[in-house]
């Protein structure tokens, strides 16, 4: 079932209902994440089923696809980044509950408010999912960038200047 991912939700609620959302969310409404692009045109295809497993632990399985334009820091040009992620999220009230976690969960922090923007969930994922140093997987530089300076010059014997002390030397041997 298609539908517009709504503003705020409360996911404990959605978690005990076993509510799901589907949708997409423009790259350009989150402000965090297109801080690191070249360009924040696009969306993001999410898919979220919130629900309660064996243990009670409210949990949230995400889908997150897009293609991020990220900055190559090799040639400063556009570098198309395709992104999936499947993420397993649970849901806790306090930071300690979250130490109490079953493994496969990552925590999913809610405090002091009863109401989220699903979007923000989805913007944290895809922060966390960017590459530390992005870059082409080819040479995207010309050959000619990959040498700094003045290429090596081997330096013939009679090229050497004369070394300073030579003249001292020479007025040591006059005597």
């Amino acid at each position: 079932m298609r539908q517009q991912i709504p503003k705020e939700i409360d996911p404990f609620r959605f978690a005990n209902n076993g509510r799901q959302l589907e949708g997409e969310l423009n790259l350009a409404d989150m402000s965090r994440l297109s801080e690191s692009l070249f360009d924040n045109s696009g969306v993001v295809k999410v898919s979220m089923q919130f629900d309660v497993d064996q243990t009670g632990t409210p949990n949230l399985h995400g889908r997150f696809e897009t293609t991020l334009l990220l900055t190559c820091e090799r040639c400063m040009q556009a570098l198309e980044f395709p992104v999936t992620i499947d993420t397993w999220l649970g849901l806790v009230r306090h930071e300690k509950l979250a130490e109490s976690l079953a493994e496969q969960y990552e925590p999913w922090v809610i405090e002091d408010t009863d109401l989220v923007d699903p979007a923000t969930v989805v913007e944290d994922e895809l922060i966390l999912a960017l590459p530390l140093v992005p870059k082409h997987d080819f040479d995207c530089l010309p050959e000619e960038a990959w040498f700094a300076g003045d290429k090596e010059v081997e330096e013939k014997p009679e090229d050497k200047p004369e070394s300073p002390f030579a003249v001292l030397s020479a007025l040591k041997s006059k005597k």
